[in-house]
């Protein structure tokens, strides 16, 4: 009986992981965005035997292979879905937060109950109700290596352990690899945690767990291909002072996550008022640690080096090239984290309860609101009908300007048809050639689809079919793909 017992807050964390994102999987308009389905491709390939995916296409960053890894297992088990990317990435981010309950548990042993709290509320933001199930080449891996590494930081008996020292050095080389977003907020929990005990022989035994990955990792990029690189952060000086001032705005969508890449939409009420609850916890944290600062003591330290991470998460994107919320995905586990620490310090705790509680239940209809959540310009039905119009008129290579469009119809079709953008250094050039190669060879097998926004380039004799964001025009000329500007 006590085994179970012991037991039940990871069959909880794992229930409520999956039902709140139920309405999303069970939803007619589920759809994989283009990079979703360029990670859905590669584990295609993987279970195919065509090529081992390491990295994600075309860039020699973003470790995809422990994410490839279980899809390609769902895809074998049940087919190539969308659902068969979904659920193994819910399971991971299922299993980050198992190890996040573990770490707040082993900080402080005799509040389970507010660990698991806490943990119920990470996994019901706002901010992860669409990551959570995102193939996205690291994103998920990195949170997971992450949330292990933070565990066997804290748990008291790990750091005893050779091979532990060995494993957190191996667990950072992997969360580097896969997102080093992570690192500025992990990297003072290290110092706080490992400098009082570091010896010749823990360094060396974590110096074991770091050089050979990382050497491994440089051979490795050696013939990986990286002509996918574009330019995320900058230090012109007024692109700083715009992002200075930008930054409220920032953790405002990122927090109710109605937003794709840069596009951001309107989110529900429910969503802002999450947002709102979170901007006023971190403002609440922040004046917390600078009075901590004024009267310092040592049972604070800890909260004051989790606030240096939270503060460490968000300064870097004060450096962003574009409006993106989804860099500041590490930020929610700092976050709750300092959290659990400041009420561990707040000796009625009991008041905490209640408007913790709450936050709860509004967060519970703002996860459910993203049920139907589509992104630009696409929705799933609108897709099947062009794979479906392609397929009828035995249209088989695709140009296209739309770089997610491109990547959903190769997915959704199973590669049955193949498509290119109008760069050749797409992320995967074998294809931007089969295309190319049917367009001289084959052209009755070629169409071309794009943004109804662009149907301009197409000549007024030319016969469209429109399907609703769409055009598809059958048979394209070289006039036709010179004024879209496709590369030879």
């Amino acid at each position: 009986m006590k085994k179970y017992v012991t037991y039940w807050p990871f069959a909880l964390i794992l229930v409520i992981s999956i039902c709140t994102r139920l309405p999303q999987l069970l939803s007619p308009n589920l759809l994989a965005d283009g990079d979703e389905c360029v990670m859905g491709l590669m584990s295609k390939h993987l279970v195919e035997g065509k090529e081992f995916p390491v990295f994600f296409h075309g860039q020699a960053y973003g470790l995809s292979l422990f994410e490839c890894l279980p899809i390609s297992l769902a895809f074998l088990l049940g087919g190539i879905t969308d659902l068969g990317l979904k659920i193994p990435m819910l399971l991971m981010f299922s299993a980050a937060m198992v190890f996040f309950y573990l770490t707040l548990k082993a900080i402080s042993p005799k509040h389970k109950g507010w660990a698991l709290l806490i943990t119920l509320l990470f996994i019901c933001l706002p901010a992860w109700a669409i990551w959570s199930m995102k193939a996205r080449g690291g994103y998920l891996t990195a949170i997971l290596c992450s949330h292990i590494l933070l565990w066997l930081l804290f748990s008291k008996d790990k750091l005893h352990s050779t091979a532990n020292w060995f494993f957190m050095g191996l667990m950072l080389v992997i969360v580097y690899q896969s997102q080093p977003l992570w690192l500025p907020g992990l990297l003072p929990l290290l110092i706080y945690k490992l400098y009082p005990r570091l010896s010749a022989a823990h360094i060396k035994n974590m110096a074991w767990g770091i050089l050979p990955a990382s050497v491994f990792f440089i051979v490795l990029k050696l013939f990986a291909s990286h002509h996918w690189q574009p330019k995320v952060f900058s230090f012109n000086l007024h692109l700083i002072g715009q992002n200075i001032v930008q930054l409220p705005a920032l953790l405002f969508h990122h927090f109710n996550a109605w937003y794709f890449l840069y596009y951001i939409y309107t989110a529900p009420p429910a969503c802002n008022w999450a947002a709102i609850a979170y901007l006023i916890i971190l403002l609440l944290l922040l004046v917390a640690a600078l009075y901590w600062l004024i009267k310092p003591a040592k049972e604070n330290y800890l909260f004051l080096v989790l606030m240096v991470s939270v503060v460490l998460t968000i300064s870097y994107c004060v450096l962003l090239v574009e409006h993106a919320p989804r860099y500041l995905m590490p930020l929610s586990g700092y976050l709750l984290m300092a959290l659990f620490v400041f009420m561990l310090r707040i000796r009625q705790k009991r008041l905490l309860l209640v408007p913790l509680l709450v936050l709860l239940l509004i967060s519970l209809p703002a996860i459910y609101s993203f049920k139907d959540y589509t992104f630009y310009p696409a929705k799933k039905d609108e897709v099947m009908a062009c794979i479906n119009y392609l397929n009828k008129n035995k249209a088989r290579y695709v140009f296209s300007n739309d770089g997610l469009l491109d990547w959903q119809i190769m997915f959704y079709s199973k590669e049955q048809i193949f498509c290119r953008e109008s760069d050749t250094a797409d992320r995967y050039p074998e294809y931007v050639k089969a295309v190319n190669d049917a367009f001289l060879h084959h052209r009755q097998q070629v169409a071309l689809v794009d943004n109804t926004a662009d149907i301009k380039a197409v000549s007024p004799d030319s016969t469209v079919h429109i399907i609703s964001h769409f055009y598809i025009l059958l048979h394209p000329d070289e006039r036709v793909l010179k004024d879209m500007e496709f590369k030879n």
